[in-house]
């Protein structure tokens, strides 16, 4: 009973919120015989996180985020056309591995998966331009990590975290006229968050 209690009272659970800035800039492939392509912008967002540490050493980490991007088609036929706003949202699981250095700096590094969930409804541009649908699917993807916590008291600290995300984004656009193989978007984010947390 004593070493269960011990067991169980080593396990600290940490909760925490960023900000974040999202380099997905990426272009697909063509669309049919168009010459247009759709194009990705960057864009900010945020982030939710629960990591469970085992130890002082390791933890896995638990988040979600939202973060809004601009669509656009480019070239060909079609001409530039605003294709509105894209939000993903990536859902992500990573084991981490803590190397504490003296005074409140804490490092870590992770390994881990994703998953995007992209949200997106067609925009009055694409549809004056013929577009009756745009649809997107997310996928699996491989993510690392890289951070440091600074605690700022027994409780708080204060967070920058730096991660790849792997994944990918498929679309298919349907037009009154046709509709087009699958194209994708490889986005695999570079995401840059700053944020805070709390100890339990």
């Amino acid at each position: 009973m004593a070493a269960g209690t011990a067991s169980a009272q080593s396990l600290e659970w940490r909760y925490g919120g960023r900000v974040s800035w999202v380099n997905t800039s990426t272009s697909s492939e063509e669309l049919g015989d168009t010459d247009n392509a759709l194009k990705l912008h960057s864009g900010y967002g945020f982030e939710f996180d629960a990591t469970l540490m085992f130890s002082d050493r390791f933890g896995v980490e638990l988040s979600a985020g939202a973060s809004a991007h601009r669509l656009c088609v480019s070239g060909g036929d079609w001409g530039e056309i605003d294709a509105g706003r894209m939000w993903i949202i990536p859902l992500t699981a990573i084991a981490q591995y803590h190397h504490p250095v003296y005074g409140p700096w804490d490092p870590y590094v992770g390994l881990g998966i994703s998953w995007a969930i992209p949200l997106y409804k067609v925009s009055s541009d694409l549809s004056n331009a013929g577009v009756e649908s745009l649809d997107f699917e997310g996928g699996a993807g491989f993510a690392a990590q890289l951070g440091v916590n600074y605690q700022m008291d027994h409780r708080w600290y204060a967070n920058i975290d730096v991660r790849y995300l792997g994944t990918s984004l498929d679309a298919r656009v349907r037009t009154d006229e046709e509709d087009f193989p699958t194209v994708t978007l490889d986005a695999k984010p570079l995401v840059v968050s700053l944020g805070f947390g709390y100890k339990f």
